[in-house]
């Protein structure tokens, strides 16, 4: 729900923000064009839809827009009664390490989301954060690294390992603390969102649990940024209902992830899960919120990550997830998904590759698309 204000109208714009809090929403403001200023109204957007008739009257009200979908607080595009409509800038999702510098999906820039599929040992977890951190020095993009790491593992079979729980967000913690880098990790029970949330830059919802409604909204209302997987049996809006969830919340720093789904085809001797590369572009078209890609679990074979990350960078993904591994040696004890484990000295060329594309080939690819460069 957008609204667009006078700029400088002060009075309407604290009666509002008092409707606003009393009906459980919040505003996001920020400066549209000419003497306007843009309102977003964060949350659940009935009670509030209930007063356009008294928002509309307030000096300075110059529209009052709803989303053109069912997923209000993230879709791309709002319209009014009169048929007009506004596409929304897409938002940009920040993270600040110890280090002191913001990644910020969204931002123009492909970020890396990169480490071990599950921290395992304290050893494994801070080779791979010091190799990535110095990946990150190497290419100049520190502040564009993020590390990865599953603590908490949801598997198929319930004898399989689970990792380390609490112990494995230790060692993330100690990672971070080496490196100054942020992490994202998974949380999969509502009840252990404020406890993993007080440690974890970022919270990730895995694909077995996308539609775990009690946990979207957990950690919509417990504030810190989100990366959201598709369910691998999800339609791609259902995946965007799911978003709007921890919106619904007041949460709007979702990261969308596609990270493959189930077909047919998969497994078939050459891949995992069937990448949906054309569900980046659309992402990018439905809603505001950034998009990024797991290259990791479509593959399921680490001779096959770098081409499916790269395919991704081509439909302008705005950042990719990959698990990677230390030593080649380790992948005979790692104890979850070791076979699509990257090494990072080769996951350097993956990055390297990625950056040559942003300078040569993503300015001619926004010219065909019409987009703006920059």
């Amino acid at each position: 729900m957008l609204i667009e204000l006078e700029r400088g109208r002060e009075d309407s714009l604290a009666l509002i923000r008092g409707l606003a809090a009393r009906l459980g929403n919040r505003l996001d403001v920020s400066q549209g064009a000419g003497i306007y200023d843009t309102i977003y109204v964060v949350g659940d957007p009935r009670g509030f839809a209930e007063h356009e008739a008294f928002v509309t009257s307030l000096p300075g009200v110059r529209r009052f827009l709803r989303a053109a979908s069912g997923y209000s607080n993230v879709a791309r595009v709002v319209h009014g009664q009169d048929g007009e409509s506004h596409r929304r800038e897409r938002r940009v999702v920040e993270v600040r390490g110890l280090d002191g510098l913001v990644r910020r999906f969204g931002g123009g820039a492909h970020v890396f989301v990169v480490g071990p599929d599950s921290p395992q040992t304290l050893e494994q977890t801070l080779a791979i954060a010091r190799a990535v951190r110095t990946i990150a020095e190497r290419f100049g993009i520190v502040e564009r690294m993020v590390l990865r790491g599953g603590a908490f593992k949801p598997r198929t079979r319930p004898t399989d390992w689970r990792g380390l729980g609490m112990k494995g967000v230790a060692m993330l913690d100690a990672a971070r603390e080496e490196t100054g880098l942020p992490y994202v990790t998974e949380v999969m029970d509502h009840s252990l969102v404020p406890e993993i949330g007080a440690h974890a830059d970022m919270l990730q919802i895995g694909a077995r649990n996308a539609q775990n409604f009690d946990l979207l909204e957990a950690v919509g209302r417990f504030g810190k940024p989100v990366v959201l997987k598709r369910g691998f049996g999800n339609e791609v809006e259902e995946w965007f209902y799911a978003a709007e969830y921890v919106a619904n919340q007041g949460n709007l720093d979702v990261v969308l992830c596609e990270r493959g789904v189930k077909t047919l085809f998969s497994k078939g001797g050459y891949c995992r899960n069937q990448p949906d590369l054309n569900a980046i572009t659309y992402a990018r078209k439905q809603t505001i919120l950034p998009i990024i890609f797991d290259p990791s679990h479509v593959a399921g074979d680490h001779r096959i990550v770098p081409e499916n990350l790269m395919a991704s960078v081509a439909h302008a993904a705005d950042g990719s997830i990959t698990e990677v591994i230390h030593e080649e040696a380790f992948r005979r004890v790692q104890l979850c998904d070791a076979a699509q484990a990257v090494l990072t000295e080769r996951y350097a060329a993956v990055v390297e590759a990625v950056l040559a594309y942003e300078a040569t080939v993503a300015p001619i690819m926004r010219r065909l698309q019409g987009e703006p460069e920059g």
